[in-house]
């Protein structure tokens, strides 16, 4: 997955990237199929950090390997000319015979940013290469209808879960439904999501309840935070119930049609969670949350808050462009 740039590294030209979408595993074979040739690879597997001092693609080009047939299974994006190449042969990366653009890169590794970011380079290089074919634009006309519907059903099924998971793991009133690992090992993924889903109605409750201690006049802009934790905790249920529906279509166009509403929801999703967390954190609700123990849960929701903006933020970008 991609490395991380700190802020000494603010001026780089590339980006790198753990894993490569022409990296393929058949077995106990190991390929490089870049520019639709097969090579058989002696793969090592580096962490793309060991050249995080590199900033352009023409310093890159001193990791380059001696032999034509190593692979480091690691990857750059330069940004000057919107191209990838291949850390250890220095080759521009082909698909199809097209050149594999930065940006979509980009977008897949942001797409992908729920997964551990220490996940194999097997793992990460299947996945991007499916996004590749899946939803980037230079690779439409390479799938037919019928193998993007599934492709795009698998990434929202996985993708969702993997929001829950997250989700579960920092919201101070729920608990943790499990881990990416779980998902990974083929999980039954309504009884997974069900679990997030239950929790999710016993909010509603709980919020509900909550409300009906807020009858002072003073207190109506309280009252109204609480009403928007329980609007927020119907949207997600209403997100993965869509979600769970995409499961059963098989026609293309019908799944465009559903994501839109999937795309509608994120984004009444994103905008309450903005909201709330500017009310949470102002001055006058810190102010009343320091004597008022009621106000507990409400102070706890930035860290949830903060995970809701980046999960839900990249399934909006990266769906919008089907």
């Amino acid at each position: 997955m991609t490395v991380g740039l700190d802020d000494g590294q603010s001026q780089s030209q590339i980006k790198l990237v753990r894993g490569c979408p022409c990296y393929k595993v058949f077995g106990d074979e190991k390929l490089c199929v870049n520019d639709d040739k097969v090579l058989e690879v002696e793969a090592i597997e580096i962490d793309p950090q060991l050249f995080s001092f590199h900033k352009t693609r023409d310093s890159m080009r001193a990791e380059e390997a001696m032999d034509d047939n190593v692979c480091y299974t690691a990857i750059f994006v330069n940004y000057p000319d919107n191209r990838v190449f291949c850390i250890s042969q220095g080759w521009v990366l082909r698909i199809h015979g097209r050149d594999v653009p930065g940006d979509d890169l980009e977008d897949a590794l942001q797409f992908l940013s729920t997964k551990d970011l220490s996940a194999s380079a097997e793992i990460c290089s299947e996945c991007l290469y499916k996004f590749l074919l899946t939803l980037s634009d230079k690779f439409a006309d390479t799938m037919s209808k019928k193998e993007k519907t599934d492709e795009v059903k698998r990434y929202v099924d996985k993708f969702s879960l993997m929001i829950a998971v997250k989700a579960s793991q920092t919201d101070k009133m729920m608990e943790p439904i499990g881990t990416e690992d779980d998902i990974e090992e083929g999980v039954d993924h309504f009884e997974f999501l069900r679990k997030y889903l239950v929790q999710l109605l016993e909010q509603q409750e709980a919020w509900t309840e909550l409300l009906n201690e807020f009858t002072d006049e003073s207190e109506i802009w309280l009252r109204h935070i609480v009403e928007m934790r329980v609007r927020l905790a119907r949207l997600e249920y209403q997100f993965y119930s869509q979600t769970l529906q995409i499961r059963d279509i098989n026609d293309f166009n019908m799944l465009i049609k559903m994501l839109q509403f999937i795309l509608k929801t994120s984004s009444d999703i994103l905008n309450l969670n903005e909201e709330i967390h500017s009310d949470i954190r102002s001055r006058e609700f810190c102010k009343k949350a320091e004597s008022d123990t009621r106000l507990e849960n409400l102070a706890s929701y930035g860290e949830k808050s903060r995970t809701v903006e980046h999960n839900f933020g990249n399934i909006l970008q990266i769906l919008s462009k089907l």
